[in-house]
């Protein structure tokens, strides 16, 4: 039997409230003050208020520092403890280059970097849902100290609930495949170290969050890009089965991942070895923590940097299935619901990231330039790497669907074609294959233009802002139309909540046959529509078989 239901036994019979550190935390202290200490199984955290009342417990460890021989090895349990600790500052963010995009890069970084952060109303309330947030940034960057994750407006807005964000390995300390190093045979797990870190964080949050008046069997995860990613793995991964309820999955689908083929292409270990001056996996053992971050951001000749190589968790067909797609539409989640979307412009997030400089900050020159560097090396790459790979028909069908994007310059068109393949098409797979398997799976589309540029459109990463409620980070939205944060914050909260979407104003059906579709419009509505931008599908469904090779 594992210890929580243990603990819920013992709870019952009113034996103790320390049996798994999972005891109830006092509603008030001595003074007859609100308590700010929560007890948890690896120590008393005490807890800070937010500007707006809502309490936040930050950078509580869930996991042993994976430091010294703990360095690319699997997560291991926190040791219990009675002691107290501050928790008022979010932990380190992980390893990872600086960019001007990912607010957490410029947060202290380090290896100890396994921590996750609490916001609550308060600690009286019992059996809150749960919603535990994954943050993206390509699995290389990124971190719960950006403040465009920050849960404490999300709580203002919804009281009857706990939100938890979560920091994970990245990049090469997160993903990298030492199979072919000599010695790497002893860390099996290289390849997927960051999943493994979300699911040592779903247990530390199953085992702890009473103490925050949260309910651990309504847990509901929410993330976007890489975050999305991670969440549609851990649907299909025997080892997170029972740690969730639910899923929001937010422009990210099973597509994010490789093979070991794939993995190798990138060059990530090969340049990892080659920037150390390493051979064998005892070489990069015993690299300072100092030493690694200097080489994890270091160039070479040729321009490139570790910490700037994207890699995706690795499909081994034994920890991950060779087919996650298959592995959802045979059921592998049938019972956690499942929402999933993205937006209507995601791909026009990379022109922002064709220079060393934030756009707002640029002359027009150099937005120029951007959207030069976009076109020709983003949107020519992706149309070429889909012409090689496609038969004659499917290159006249490629062509076809060019013709009918209602767009009138290429590079638009082009644009459209990358938003399709990358994201919408394999997260309406996603969906597909999980509503085929027997789960209940709702669908969205979100096409509120963010008004930062004339052209940025509803890019990656604009909803982030609506769904955390988030209204003065507006980095990828724009002005924040707070009706339509309100309205998208509470769907996502109903969800949490009640496994259904529908608020008062939008009644969400589930996904299905008939491909039923909330369609948030750049008007702020929520309408239902029946496969939006069908005749797009349709042309480029033959391309499905192109997501996981």
């Amino acid at each position: 039997m594992q210890k929580w239901w243990c603990f819920l036994v013992v709870l019952a019979l009113g034996v103790t409230m320390a049996f798994t550190g999972c005891g109830q935390s006092g509603s008030t202290d001595e003074g007859g003050e609100e308590s700010m200490t929560a007890k948890c199984y690896n120590g008393n955290f005490k807890g800070v208020k937010e500007d707006n009342g809502v309490m936040a417990f930050k950078g509580i460890p869930y996991a042993k520092a994976p430091t010294g021989d703990l360095r690319w090895k699997a997560p291991e349990a926190v040791e219990e403890s009675d002691e107290e600790f501050d928790a008022s500052e979010f932990g380190n963010s992980a390893i990872q280059t600086q960019w001007h995009s990912e607010a957490a890069s410029y947060h202290t970084v380090s290896e100890d970097c396994l921590t996750l952060n609490v916001w609550t109303k308060d600690l009286k309330e019992t059996n809150k849902p749960v919603m535990f947030y994954i943050h993206g940034g390509g699995y290389a960057w990124g971190g719960t100290a950006d403040p465009l994750y920050n849960g404490k407006h999300m709580i203002e807005e919804h009281e009857d609930m706990i939100v938890v964000t979560c920091n994970y390995r990245l990049g090469a300390m997160g993903f990298a495949d030492f199979s072919d190093v000599p010695g790497g045979e002893a860390f099996p797990d290289s390849g997927h170290l960051g999943v493994l870190d979300l699911i040592q964080g779903l247990k530390w949050v199953k085992q702890n969050i009473k103490s925050f008046g949260g309910d651990p069997e309504n847990i509901t995860l929410f993330g976007e890009s890489a975050g999305s990613g991670l969440i549609s793995t851990l649907l299909v991964v025997d080892e997170a089965q029972g740690l969730f309820q639910k899923a929001i999955a937010q422009s990210g689908s099973l597509n994010l991942l490789c093979t070991k083929e794939e993995y190798d292409e990138s060059g990530q270990t090969a340049l990892l070895l080659k920037q150390a001056g390493a051979k064998t996996m005892d070489d990069l053992m015993a690299i300072p923590e100092e030493k690694l971050i200097e080489i994890y951001r270091s160039y070479d000749k040729e321009g490139n940097c570790v910490g700037d190589i994207n890699n995706k968790p690795l499909r081994d067909g034994d920890f991950i299935p060779e087919d996650p797609y298959k592995a959802l539409a045979n059921g592998a989640s049938k019972d956690v619901k499942v929402m999933i979307g993205t937006n209507s412009d995601e791909f026009r997030y990379w022109i922002n990231e064709q220079g060393d400089v934030e756009m707002s900050e640029m002359d027009e020159a150099g937005i120029q330039e951007n959207l030069k560097n976009f076109e020709d090396r983003f949107l020519a790459n992706k149309y070429n790497a889909a012409m090689d790979v496609a038969t004659k028909d499917e290159q006249k069908m490629l062509n076809e669907f060019l013709k009918i994007v209602d767009e009138d310059e290429d590079i638009w068109k082009r644009t459209e074609m990358a938003n399709e393949m990358c994201f919408r098409l394999p997260s309406i797979d996603t969906a597909y294959s999980h509503a085929k398997g027997g789960g209940d799976t709702y669908m969205y589309y979100f096409c509120k233009k963010s008004d930062n540029f004339d052209f940025i459109g509803s890019c990656h990463a604009s909803e982030v802002a609506y769904v955390f409620h988030n209204l003065d980070e507006t980095i990828f939205s724009g002005t924040v139309d707070k009706g339509l944060a309100d309205k998208m914050c509470s769907a996502w909260a109903n969800f949490a909540k009640t496994g259904d979407p529908s608020i008062d104003d939008a009644q969400w059906t589930l996904y299905g046959d008939e491909r039923d579709t909330m369609v948030i419009g750049d008007d702020c509505s929520m309408k239902t529509e029946k496969d939006p931008l069908k005749e797009q599908r349709e042309l480029l469904a033959p391309f499905v078989k192109y997501y996981l090779k």
